[in-house]
């Protein structure tokens, strides 16, 4: 490297300037020179102070819930869930999927294990970024989504069918986004929350046995970690 002038020059004569980045577009905000770690690459930041961090992290999210099932066998249709009493006790599936309020992030995975056994079945999990007011009680008709939740409702994961693997092995299901769980699935909480909310349905008639668990497990990248 040299110097002409009080500039600096590489060693193909092309000139070196610094470059200056600025915490708001027009250029009003704080100035910052950007940093490069030992390999030259780009550092988001300076000092602790970060620019627009968005790196991924991954993290698994498990929630289980003990079923109710205490009205027999259900139909196709029907939500599937820890309490058939009333309103004020059935619960939505709930999700921590972020670490701070707000933040956005994609399910990349899920599956379901439910420990009655040697069941087939296909089950919807419908998701929203809110506690839905649709139906929530167990083996009741689902009406999920309705037209009040329009701005809460994220999407629905199908789980693949479960097969029936005999009396002892427990149904489970998984969707990847090799299956039709059309996954990745992208998400963005709400300003207050962390969590996401689900209604899981079954698409088929079966027999539940009361007060064995599900667990629902999503596998999630969580954006804007540092």
């Amino acid at each position: 490297m040299t110097i002409i002038d009080g500039g600096l020059q590489d060693e193909m004569g092309r000139q070196i300037r610094p470059v200056l980045a600025n915490t708001a577009k027009d250029g009003s905000g704080t100035w910052y020179v950007p940093l490069v770690d030992a390999d030259g690459k780009l550092i988001m930041g300076a000092g602790t102070a970060l620019m627009g961090a968005t790196m991924g992290v991954l993290k698994e999210v498990r929630v289980a819930q003990v079923i109710d099932a205490s009205l027999g066998a259900y139909t196709a249709g029907d939500v599937v869930g820890a309490d058939d009493c009333c309103t004020t006790l059935a619960i939505a599936w709930e999700f921590t999927v972020v670490s701070v309020a707000g933040r956005a992030g994609c399910i990349l995975g899920a599956t379901l294990f439910n420990e009655t056994e040697n069941q087939a079945v296909q089950y919807d999990l419908i998701l929203f970024n809110a506690t839905p007011t649709g139906e929530l009680r167990d083996n009741a008709a689902n009406d999920n989504p309705i037209k009040a939740d329009r701005a809460k409702w994220l999407g629905t994961i199908p789980f693949p069918f479960s097969i029936a693997r005999g009396a002892t092995v427990a149904t489970t299901a998984q969707a990847t986004p090799s299956t039709s769980g059309r996954l990745p699935m992208p998400f963005k909480c709400t300003a207050a929350e962390t969590k996401i909310y689900g209604v899981l349905v079954t698409r088929t008639a079966y027999t539940q046995t009361a007060t064995d668990d599900i667990e629902i497990t999503l596998v999630v990248e969580e954006y804007g970690v540092a």
